[in-house]
């Protein structure tokens, strides 16, 4: 097994293609984006992670890894694309089918093939088997067939690809054990053998775990706001308990996974799941409470508002299902202008009808803003002073991410909504 067709190059399928091509394999790397295509055709790497670039530049030059539009002959296809929620909230399955229906006609038995999106129980024997056998091949006696869910944090990509344990469930032992051992062959993490169902479960099950513990960690903020108490003290006490993690509140969340996943448990299972629902909801509401603060201060729709950070987390480029949106839908609806800052994010793509009027000019955004909500923690934010917000036309910043200096920005005047505290200012 020499040769690797992996179908999906963002931001886990090129790094992974890489990885696998540098290990001494053949890779065949499949987009639809022309442009994308084209730029790794020429050398070029456009995920802004010093590590990614690197091991993408090696693989290119090493002729290991070759990017093209359409696939190409394997022993192993690895389907790594995008599975969005649709605006109802149900699994959007079409890229993953569209992916499969493509391999297809060049999968011969005896190959192996992996599914690395995340996907609702029973997609890996449904959608990916059922192409197989629309194909005249048997998923499990002529192909093998596996799930192996990605468990990658942007921003350090390469490591977790590379040292994350993984879970490897085949739709037969046979085709686990040959996934096990082709995951052994360029990664440090241990391989976990199991079913594809349990394997698809467990990833969504991760996910929506710590969706919900942060839905917790934002109903205690809010508590804690109406309570005149910091529930950052709150939660330093409560963890000390051996068996206490409470996570930290916020915006929301964002990213490809943990504003996602649920609703595929939730779609799959909605009898089972309204604890699920809920804390959806909570997360997802996080923009309007903030909203709804700051107009509680005074703020008014018609005037202008700056938001600092359109990528999801800190330091990073990554702008999908970002809290900001919801932030920037919230905004649009009430019909405030509204300016969006971020220092790593230079294009970012809307779903909400409302355009997300990016800059990279801290300054220009902030002017005659009448309010400035920062919903990401980039580093360049920690080091914001009182007099870089001196083109507000109110002092009235709403820190989601406790970020600011508390103190000195109240001994400049400028008033202060931090997430699960008092007002001060």
């Amino acid at each position: 097994m020499k040769t690797v067709t992996v179908v999906g190059l963002g931001y886990v399928g090129l790094p992974s293609a890489a990885l696998i091509a540098n290990a001494g394999y053949q890779v065949h790397g499949v987009d639809l984006n022309k442009d994308l295509v084209s730029e790794l055709q020429n050398g070029v790497c456009r995920l802004d992670e010093t590590e990614v670039q690197e091991v993408v530049h090696k693989a290119l030059s090493s002729g290991n890894l070759k990017a093209a539009l359409t696939g190409a002959p394997a022993d192993i296809f690895i389907i790594c694309v995008p599975t969005p929620v649709s605006a109802d909230k149900t699994a959007d399955l079409t890229m993953v089918k569209s992916a499969i229906k493509a391999t297809v006609p060049m999968v011969k038995k005896g190959d192996l093939v992996i599914l690395e999106s995340t996907s609702p129980i029973g997609t890996t024997e449904n959608v990916i088997g059922g192409a197989l056998r629309e194909a005249g091949l048997d998923p499990f006696e002529d192909v093998d067939v596996c799930y192996c869910p990605e468990r990658v944090f942007p921003g350090d990509t390469v490591r977790e690809i590379l040292e994350n344990d993984r879970v490897v469930g085949g739709l037969t032992s046979r085709a686990a054990e040959r996934a096990r051992d082709f995951y052994l062959s360029f990664c440090k993490g241990e391989p976990n053998m199991t079913t594809a169902a349990t394997a698809e479960f467990s990833k969504l099950m991760e996910n929506t775990y710590r969706d919900v513990n942060i839905a917790l960690a934002n109903v205690f903020s809010h508590v804690a706001e109406e309570g005149n108490v910091d529930v950052m003290d709150v939660i330093a006490l409560a963890n000390k308990h051996p068996r206490v993690n409470v996570h930290i509140p916020g915006p929301g969340v964002g990213g490809h996974c943990i504003p996602v996943d649920p609703w595929f448990l939730i779609d799959g299972y909605p009898d089972q799941t309204d604890l699920l629902r809920q804390c959806r909801n909570i997360n997802d509401g996080q923009a309007k409470h903030f909203l709804k603060k700051a107009e509680d201060l005074g703020l008014k729709p018609g005037s202008k508002v700056v938001i600092l950070g359109a990528a999801y987390r800190g330091d990073i480029d990554d702008a999908r299902d970002t809290p900001t949106e919801l932030l920037i839908e919230a905004l649009g609806k009430a019909g405030y202008e509204y300016a969006t800052h971020d220092p790593h994010v230079v294009h970012m793509k809307t779903h909400c009808g409302y355009p997300p009027n990016l800059t990279s000019d801290l300054q220009e955004a902030v002017q005659d803003a009448e309010a400035a909500f920062i919903i990401t923690d980039h580093s360049a934010y920690k080091t914001l002073t009182p007099s870089q917000f001196a083109g507000l036309k109110t002092p009235l910043i709403i820190d989601t991410r406790r970020v600011l200096d508390r103190l000195a920005f109240v001994e400049a005047g400028i008033k202060l909504v931090s997430v699960g505290a008092p007002t001060i200012g």
